[in-house]
């Protein structure tokens, strides 16, 4: 019997999941920061339009800065925090129904509104233009727990996320060099949610609308798309290691190794 396995995009989509890596069948992961420990870990080249669709793409990066750009203009000029929030609300909506008029999905419609609508709802109810940026602290908060919840109990963030892709959840803690990377990796990533709430929180507290909208956009996409590099950068450095050591099993796991 032969060997040779059908090439996954000759395949119909429904049958892609039966030949395809077992990380490439995890949902979620090739987005974001999934997307660029895939990439490093698989040898692909760092470019910039890698960079840019591991951050949304265009779709992504629009609707990551339109909003909040839309709200801090309209805030300044108006002072008026209902009006400011609902301009961009009914763009999402609008968005949401372009979406839908060309048959995306409906997860994929709605997910581009849904952190726009908790905000503008928020705002809606409380008048105060601060409250537009609430919701992402709580997400901030969410993915800054998550990341040390997964370092303190000994299971770094990343070295799970290299795990799914070796099909393996265990394999990855025998490597010396490839837990104690996961380690730091998944600690810049919690430096991230952790710089912006130590630095938009004291804005908010003091309702600095406008330099709260200007954090949330400098501190959004740029350092996003700065750390997926990192991230991408260092696996890849990471996986050519353990190819020349001769040692690789999987994707980068492997068995242990000197540290």
């Amino acid at each position: 019997m032969s060997d040779v396995r059908p090439d996954p995009n000759d395949l119909p989509e429904a049958a892609q999941d039966a030949v395809a890596p077992a990380g490439a069948r995890i949902p979620g992961l090739n987005g974001g920061i999934a997307r660029a420990v895939r990439a490093g870990a698989e040898g692909e080249e760092l470019t910039a339009q890698g960079v840019f669709e591991a951050i949304g793409g265009v779709r992504g990066v629009l609707e990551a800065v339109v909003p909040s750009l839309i709200f801090v203009v309209l805030f300044v000029f108006t002072k008026d925090a209902r009006l400011s929030a609902l301009v961009p609300g009914v763009l999402a909506l609008a968005l949401v129904l372009v979406r839908l008029v060309r048959r995306e999905t409906i997860v994929s419609a709605l997910s581009g509104m849904l952190g726009v609508g908790v905000a503008v709802i928020i705002t809606l109810i409380t008048g105060r233009g601060v409250d537009y940026f609430l919701s992402g602290f709580v997400v901030n908060i969410a993915w800054g727990l998550g990341l040390l919840i997964s370092i303190l109990v000994g299971w770094p963030a990343i070295g799970l996320l290299i795990g799914m892709l070796d099909g393996d959840m265990r394999s990855w803690r025998g490597n010396v060099r490839v837990r104690r990377t996961a380690l730091w990796l998944t600690v810049m990533w919690l430096g991230l949610f952790v710089a912006r709430l130590a630095v938009q929180l004291p804005m908010y507290m003091s309702e600095r609308v406008e330099a709260l909208g200007v954090a949330r956009i400098v501190m959004g996409v740029p350092m996003f798309a700065a750390i997926i590099v990192v991230t991408w950068f260092v696996v890849q450095r990471l996986r050519s290691s353990s190819d020349d050591s001769g040692s690789g099993k999987g994707v980068i796991s492997g068995e242990n190794t000197p540290s």
